[in-house]
């Protein structure tokens, strides 16, 4: 192990010493230490403080530079943010010929400085060395170039085969206890606690890859990596250096390995970003690079609170709010000030909320999503609270991720049950305001609301038919990503009106609907939980001291693996016919407590029939006009469902709160 180490360092030095016509002066035998300790450990890279060169009495000092490192053939420019003292320059230059320093601005008193860096074509990977020259000193920083890695197998985007499924790093599977309570975090490790890190990480969602391929989804949603603040971030969404990956999860290292080891099972990642908001912990918060980097201060500020009443739009003013209040947002009609709140408010008062109007905040959000795209080869982003940033922002946050990667799908979060609400802020079209958001698509409340109210409250089974009857509102309803369980609810296995045979219908419905299905990790065993933080409990057996390991066969009880097998056996259907992926959905039926409905594709036809009722349902569903009017015979792929073809006529008899498939021979 120790002499691979050292032959890659001499490998490196090689490297260094043939380049020194890029590295000048007494600069060269400290960019050799430099490089050696942060490509050796290129997972730190990111917290890496850069070497600095002061003269004699200088008080100038760089602590941080963000982007940590860019590539060569990339963007022909780069915002450069450093963070330090005294850094009100009146000169910087690089060594590189090829680089130029267009502009600079300091701020803060001298505590941040913004390069803008032009990155000449001809320019070859390498360490950039550059001089900054102020009033109390000088100093210098320095920049690694690399060459960008090959694109095959990355940036893929979803296909309508994928099945995602929703990862909280800190509580799926513990594989490295060495980060379990970083020097950095002293206290922050309890899993006694529901609110403090219990240990999971990047390693131990490595490990149980080979799980997550024999459940059989494709894709793996990770809630926020980057460096949280507070003992109580264990959920990722509080972030104070956008740059790095938090200590408790690993190191950079750790997610690029996750990534290419996901790549090599033919499974993708997602990261979660988070453009709306930062941690309170945020250095930035105390003392902003811009006195507008945020929508107001710590001392004054909105809450992210809409100040109409629900009564506004003619919704019951009793009734508790199940969902943010968007409406305003999609109205032409509404002047800016019902509108502020929401964009301009800090969420839930508490988070401080991104100036996404500031260009500066604007190009600093779309490199950091650049750098850990060009960085990992991660295959997507979910996108938190979407509604929630200025719309003129995502048009340029996607153009900018677009240029480069142009498979590259984007989620938004949108959480809300109309889909005219929805639908809005997808991307393909150009709204009242003028504006395409270029988002890829989003999750589909609309049906996780209908889907919880027909399952647990028995609400008409119609309503999903209404939910899918708005699809035209969407330029492509088939990228739309239905789900009925995620972080942010109680678990389904614990609602109020829940089963066994509920929970199984709602994985039946979810993965047989059109569009993306997402599964929140644990529900495949039928894990419990109240609200947050009670439905993000430990996956039972990511732990050495966990009783049983629901990873394995052998370590489920017998109601998990009913459960597990259940949801097995569906994504195989799901994957082994066309139709339930990217095929075309028909009505065929839909009444108060039945839906039949038919997936077509040019591979082949499949009908599902769903039951919500507690006694068989007998149906006789017309064909004719259907495009399975000709069908000659359907055979069962999956459930009790009986058939019978009669003179254009296909009878039904489901059994009791039952889902079934039939395949259209």
């Amino acid at each position: 192990m120790q002499r691979g180490i050292f032959a890659y360092a001499l490998a490196v030095k090689k490297f260094l010493l043939s380049s020194q016509n890029y590295l000048r002066g007494h600069h060269f035998h400290r960019s050799i230490f430099f490089v050696l300790t942060c490509v050796l450990g290129w997972s730190r890279l990111a917290q890496c403080a850069p070497p600095q060169q002061n003269s004699p009495g200088s008080t100038v000092q760089v602590t941080k530079v963000e982007p940590p490192n860019w590539w060569v053939g990339f963007t022909p420019e780069v915002m450069l943010l450093l963070s330090g003292h005294d850094l009100e320059a009146t000169h910087v230059s690089c060594n590189l010929p090829t680089l130029r320093v267009s502009r600079t601005q300091a701020t803060a008193g001298g505590d941040y400085l913004f390069v803008w860096l032009k990155i000449g074509a001809e320019t070859r990977p390498g360490t950039a060395v550059c001089r900054i020259t102020a009033a109390k000193g000088t100093t210098s920083f320095e920049l690694p170039l690399a060459a960008r890695a090959p694109t095959l197998g990355r940036f893929q985007g979803l296909s309508p085969d994928d099945v995602i499924y929703l990862i909280m790093p800190d509580r799926f599977a513990n594989g490295d206890l060495t980060n379990d309570e970083p020097s950095e975090a002293p206290g922050s490790h309890d899993r006694t606690k529901s609110r403090a890190y219990h240990g999971g990480d990047l390693q131990g969602i490595q490990n149980h890859l080979a799980y997550l391929k024999e459940l059989g989804v494709t894709t793996l949603w990770l809630t926020p990596v980057v460096n949280n603040g507070a003992a109580a971030d264990y959920h990722g969404y509080g972030a104070v250096h956008l740059y790095a990956v938090d200590p408790h999860l690993g190191s950079l290292k750790d997610y690029q390995d996750l990534v290419a080891a996901a790549h090599k099972q033919r499974m993708k990642i997602f990261f979660d970003a988070v453009p709306n908001h930062v941690g309170g912990r945020n250095p930035w918060v105390a003392s902003p690079p811009l006195p507008d980097w945020f929508h107001g201060t710590k001392q004054h500020h909105l809450d992210s609170f809409s100040p109409l009443k629900a009564t506004f739009y003619g919704k019951p003013g009793e009734k508790a709010a199940t969902n943010d209040p968007f409406e305003t947002l999609i109205d032409p009609h509404a002047p800016s000030w019902m509108k502020q709140n929401l964009t301009e408010g800090w969420f839930f008062g508490i988070l401080p909320d991104m100036n996404t109007e500031n260009p500066m905040v604007e190009e600093y959000l779309l490199q950091n999503s650049l750098w850990w795209a060009e960085t990992s080869g991660l295959d997507g982003y979910r996108v938190d609270t979407f509604p929630y940033v200025d719309r003129k922002f995502w048009s340029y946050w996607h153009a900018g991720l677009r240029r480069f990667y142009p498979n590259l799908t984007t989620i938004g979060e949108v959480f809300h049950p109309d889909p005219a609400v929805t639908s809005f802020f997808v991307g393909g079209v150009r709204r009242y305001d003028g504006i395409d958001s270029g988002l890829s698509t989003v999750f589909d409340f609309p049906m996780f609301f209908v889907l919880r109210d027909v399952l647990l409250r028995n609400a008409p089974v119609g309503r999903i038919a209404d939910v899918l009857q708005h699809d035209a509102l969407y330029p492509h309803p088939d990228r739309l990503v239905p789900f009925f369980a995620n972080h942010d609810v109680p678990r389904f296995a614990s609602a109020e009106g829940s089963s066994l045979a509920k929970l199984k219908l709602a994985f039946g419905l979810a993965l047989t609907l059109r569009g993306i299905p997402e599964l929140y990790y644990g529900d495949e065993i039928g894990m419990p939980g109240g609200g947050d933080p009670d439905n993000r409990r430990d996956f039972p057996g990511g732990w050495a001291e966990d009783k049983n390991d629901a990873f394995t066969r052998a370590g489920r009880t017998e109601e998990q693996q009913e459960i597990f097998s259940y949801v097995q056996e569906l994504l195989r259907i799901r994957r082994e016919h066309a139709a339930l992926g990217g095929g075309q959905l028909w009505h065929l039926a839909s009444d108060e407590s039945a839906y039949v409905f038919l997936r077509e594709s040019e591979e082949d036809r499949v009908v599902v029939a769903f039951n919500n009722a507690d006694k068989t349902r007998e149906l006789k569903v017309p064909l004719q006009g259907t495009p399975a009017q000709n069908v000659e015979s359907m055979s069962l792929l999956f459930g009790g469902t009986k058939t019978d073809l009669k003179e254009g006529e296909l009878h039904v008899s489901m059994p009791a709160q039952s889902i079934s498939i039939f395949l259209v021979n």
